[in-house]
């Protein structure tokens, strides 16, 4: 053919008729090889390779190809899909056939023959020309969709499998996107659909819809899930393919629209099946946690773990696991490139709002059917299993854990690591989980407990249309909750659970018993399981992440409490934390909120504590994040405050979480502790608020109306212990006020509280140190009780070791209730010598309220009881166990702390006087014992010395107060307090029930229960009366008694 300019016939030039019909042949012999298809019945006598499809209407016709008539000729052949009827026509007839029956490949690949040909005539003037062939192929793909749509075979699998199949040609990939994005664009008109918050559809033609939206159909139903249970080429072949399908506007939305369920599905699973049904689902699963936890082989099996990593838990070394979580970090880090790569780059950054809402529809749509999924991990029974029985129930940890990484890269642009990068930060609405708000995406916050119950000032109900960051920040917390802590409440349980099986699985290690094999696999699959969560909760780029997001919450939750409407994105001084409370945000603000931070932290020093550093600071430069005080204004901000935190047990839990910043044995967190310290314990100015907000959250955990679960109590109790004594030890052998800042506070609460003893409203400190007296009584008498029943069980089971006098069942509930009894044991034993040992050190400078009339008495029978457990010889006798250091039990130091207390409080008459006036324990012999027992364990000579001057001192006033009530025995029974049965000194008339008591003994009452004592109406010190008269009629019938 020759080639020339086969366009001549265009031209508009004068040319003789030969000329002409010579141009139009070359023009139709150019067509025929762009579109393999021809009018002409005698081309069976041209040389050509493949053959064309002959679509003329007899075979003797023999027309031209021309522009005119292409059109109706071309989408003849588009509908011909019959192999044989292709065969049939084509021309040359020996020739063989190269066109797919796939229109869309056939279609495409004219247009590769048009673009090669535009290529080689591009010297000449027909570009318009090309261009109107090019738009003509394109044009004839959207007409198939009216044709075809409707057909059996569908035509949107079709276009998938024609995609497919030249997406993997990298030659041509240019021109594949060309061609794709230039059909995209012809349904893609629709502007005012992506500009508009509006309900209309985003194309006319529900067959175009429908064609276009079945291209993602069929792509997810031929992905295998199972394909994408952890990272592989599969997994990143189909994002990179996606990448390519949803590059435009268009299919970026019906992508996403495309992988709803129906709101009519009632399925039990439907939780589950957003992940194992849907395009995103299924995008979303690669983690290496696998899909499923365990897998049962048959009902009466053991369920058989599916984890890849720490696959022989019992013997493997510290290096082996630290490969194995070093190799799970980096994949799990893998997984997350591509999935931020396609779900923030480009689905996100690239795509409009109406796409981006839609996006966040979905995964609000995921979170409200997998809801309950948070609770799985109460679902424990005997068998620590049981929590994964309903794993088919909902998606899987790893499916959350991916999303929560999506939703913290796109938290990423609004957080901050000092104040003057903060701005972004205070454009969330914290009215959006305000329930008033109606037709919001994450709907689930309406229902979700606050911080504080709704107040009375009335809420006005704003625009519901929330900026993206407000929708990020909310959507992220939710995340957090279900996903990342989820699985803190599931180690918790393992944790537990492992230490029962281990200590089975030792019991029984060296005998015959057929159960040893099941117990060793249920404990080495237990094992590897928390193995496993604990490595994918602990990578450190996750835990960076959250870190930063969670202390950019714990700076907004702070300044929207304090500072309200008038933010100055500035440090916090210590009078903003007495500022009135933003009311309306923290009925809005549910508690999750504030429990996420705290978790997290609680997390990562119970369970990884080396990442600490991380979590606060940069590593490389301490000074670039200022985490450390945006934690502190949260503990001040909420800890001590009932007002804008309503649950005790969340008040309790901050308490708990400053764990993290307190000194630990670890060397390898020295450098952290100590800059730790100096910064926000030493110097930062707002420090010393610590102190009363920790009395404030010790005392509210028992007060009534907001107490916790009496076992719950002693868990929070034990690390706010811990601070208590950092705190006051801050100030050891220094007189810098600094140093001191935290002890004098003490004192100044010390101080406050005797001033106001006798106020409506008990002081502070006052309470404090009755819950202290309290927790040390109960702690201790309790942990002696069960040594005694102890010491009863090994007496018993050595018996039975001699005389063999008891069944197997028998000595196996004995055994049984051993072990339970040592675990209380150890419990108490270890709570009460931390409580104690506060009382020893607090009374080292604080000494007046302690011997107070109110406190006096029950401070020294407590000491005298105590005592006398310990080195009575009778007492002493059923306390010795086989093993003291098992049940944590040390005597010898406990009696060594009581006589401090003895001798730091000896200096006052009042405490000397209450020590001897205990009838029930005190005795001169009770000081003897214990003097013996400090000699024995080392104290200090003239240390007991100065105790044998106390024990002479209490002695000698002792013998002067049986002198005193030898003289009033007789008193009239009118003068003697109706309670305790002593002699009146400052009676009292109760005003409810007229009774008349010592005042005293009424303080007393009143500190543990406010209400009268006689008929428990509510009673204040205040109320009561004064009864003068009785009191002077007392105090001189006591004069004229010594004068006899």
């Amino acid at each position: 053919m020759d080639t020339s300019n086969p366009f001549a016939a265009l031209m508009q030039t004068a040319q003789s008729p030969k000329q002409i019909a010579k141009n139009d042949t070359e023009l139709s012999k150019l067509l025929e090889i762009i579109f393999q298809i021809t009018l002409d019945s005698n081309l069976n006598n041209h040389p050509i390779e493949p053959g064309f499809i002959f679509m003329g209407d007899s075979d003797n016709s023999s027309e031209l190809l021309t522009p005119e008539n292409l059109d109706d000729v071309l989408l003849q052949r588009i509908m011909l899909t019959d192999a044989t009827e292709l065969k049939n026509r084509i021309r040359p007839r020996d020739k063989p056939l190269n066109q797919s029956s796939n229109q869309f490949i056939y279609l495409y690949n004219c247009y590769l023959r048009l673009n090669k040909m535009r290529a080689k005539f591009s010297d000449l003037n027909a570009n318009d020309l090309f261009e109107s062939f090019s738009n003509l192929i394109i044009n004839m793909c959207r007409t198939l969709i009216n044709i075809f749509e409707g057909e059996k075979d569908d035509l949107s699998e079709k276009f998938l499998k024609f995609i497919s199949r030249f997406f993997n040609e990298t030659n041509s990939k240019s021109l594949l996107e060309q061609f794709y994005e230039n059909f995209i664009k012809l349904f893609d008109t629709n502007d005012e659909f992506f500009q508009l918050e509006d309900d209309r559809s985003i194309l006319e033609d529900p067959l175009e819809l429908k064609f276009l939206t079945n291209i993602f159909v069929f792509l997810n139903q031929s992905l295998n899930i199972q394909d994408f249970d952890l990272y592989s080429n599969k997994f990143v072949e189909s994002l990179d393919f996606l990448r390519f399908l949803t590059k435009p506007r268009l299919m970026k939305y019906l992508f996403v629209s495309s992988s709803f369920l129906s709101d009519d599905l009632k399925a039990q699973n439907k939780g589950r099946l957003w992940q194992t049904t849907t395009l995103i689902g299924k995008l979303l699963t690669p983690n290496v946690l696998p899909l499923e936890h365990f897998k049962s082989q048959s009902m009466f099996s053991e369920p058989q773990h599916q984890f890849r990593y720490f696959l022989n838990p019992t013997g493997i070394t510290r290096q082996d696991v630290d490969i194995a979580e070093k190799n799970m970090h980096q994949s799990q880090s893998l997984i997350n490139r591509e999935l931020n790569s396609f779900f923030y780059e480009h689905l996100i950054r690239s795509s409009n709002l109406k796409t981006r809402n839609l996006w966040l529809k979905w995964v609000s749509k995921c979170i409200q059917d997998n809801k309950n999924k948070s609770q799985e991990w109460s679902n424990l029974n005997q068998n620590p299993l049981n929590m994964f029985l309903n794993q088919n129930m909902y998606a899987s940890e790893g499916f959350f854990l991916n999303i929560l990484e999506i939703f913290l890269i796109y938290s990423e642009p609004f957080l901050a690591d000092k104040f003057d990068q903060t701005n972004k930060l205070f454009k969330i609405n914290y009215n959006y989980p305000n329930a008033e708000i109606k037709q919001k995406n994450l709907s689930l916050l309406d229902s979700e407990t606050k911080l504080i119950p709704n107040s009375s000032q009335g809420s006005s109900v704003e625009n519901s249309n929330f900026n993206f960051i407000t929708q990020c920040f909310y959507y992220t917390h939710y995340l957090i909750r279900l996903s990342y802590l989820s699985l803190y409440q599931k180690l918790i349980k393992l944790k537990n659970e492992l230490a029962k099986w281990q200590q089975t699985y030792q019991d029984l290690a060296h005998s015959n018993d057929p159960q040893l094999a099941r117990v060793k696999t249920m404990f080495e699959n237990m094992t590897c399981e928390f193995l496993n969560l604990q490595s994918v909760m602990t990578e450190e780029g996750l835990v960076k992440k959250l870190s930063k997001f969670l202390f950019n919450t714990s700076l907004w939750l702070s300044f929207m409490t304090i500072k309200q409407e008038t933010l100055s994105i500035t440090p916090l001084s210590h009078k903003n934390f007495s500022d009135n409370s933003n009311l309306k945000f923290l009925s809005h603000t549910p508690e999750f909120i504030l429990t996420n931070i705290v978790e997290f932290v609680t997390f990562i020093n119970g369970f990884k504590e080396t990442l600490l550093p991380d979590v606060f600071l940069d590593r490389l430069s301490q000074n670039d994040k200022e985490f450390l005080d945006w934690y502190l204004y949260l503990i001040l901000t909420f800890m001590g405050r009932p007002d804008r935190v309503f649950n005790p047990h969340i008040r309790a839990q901050i308490a708990e979480s400053i764990e993290c910043l307190l000194p630990r044995k670890n060397e390898k967190m020295l450098s952290f502790q100590n800059y730790v310290s100096d910064r926000i314990f030493i110097r930062h100015e707002c420090s010393y608020l610590i102190t009363e907000s920790l009395l404030n959250v010790f005392v509210s955990i028992e007060m009534t109306g907001q107490s916790v679960q009496f076992e719950q109590k002693f868990n929070y109790r034990r690390p706010m212990y811990e601070l208590i004594e950092f705190l006051w030890n801050l100030g050891k052998n220094t007189e810098s006020k600094l140093n001191r800042k935290h002890r004098d506070e003490f004192n100044k609460l010390a101080n406050q509280a005797l001033e106001n003893i006798d106020s409506s409203e008990q002081p502070l400190f006052l309470k404090f140190l009755n819950y202290l007296i309290n927790d040390a009584n109960y702690l201790l008498v309790e942990g002696l009780m069960y040594l005694e029943k102890i010491k009863i069980s090994q007496d018993k089971l050595e018996i039975d070791r001699m005389e063999k006098n008891l069944t197997s069942q028998q000595r196996a509930e004995l055994e049984s209730g051993l072990k339970h009894m040592i675990m209380l044991a150890k419990f108490h034993n270890f709570m009460s010598l931390k409580t104690i040992e506060t009382i020893r050190m607090l009374t080292m400078e604080i000494k007046d309220i302690f011997c107070h009339d109110v406190l006096c008495d029950r401070v020294a029978t407590m000491l005298n009881d105590f005592l006398l457990h310990l080195v009575g010889k009778k007492k002493r006798k059923q306390l010795k166990v086989k093993n003291l250091d098992e049940v944590k039990f040390k005597p010898k130091e406990i009696v060594s702390i009581i006589c401090d207390i003895y001798l730091n409080l000896s200096e006052n008459r009042n405490f000397c006087e209450a020590v001897c006036r205990d009838g029930r324990s005190y005795s001169t012999d009770l000081f003897e014992s214990a003097i013996e027992v400090l000699e024995q364990i080392g104290r200090d000579v003239l240390w007991i010395e100065d105790f044998k001057k106390f024990s002479r001192k209490v002695e000698d006033i002792s013998e002067q107060i049986k002198m005193d009530e030898a003289n009033f025995e007789d008193a009239p029974e009118e003068y003697l307090d109706p309670i305790m049965s002593s002699l009146m000194e400052d009676p009292v008339l109760l005003p409810s029930s007229k009774k008349i008591v010592d005042r005293s003994t009424i303080s007393r009452h009143l500190l543990s229960d406010q209400t009268d004592p006689f008929n428990r109406s509510p009673l204040t010190l205040q109320e009561v009366i004064p009864a003068s008269d009785l009191k002077k009629e007392i105090e001189e019938w006591k004069k004229s008694k010594l004068r006899k």
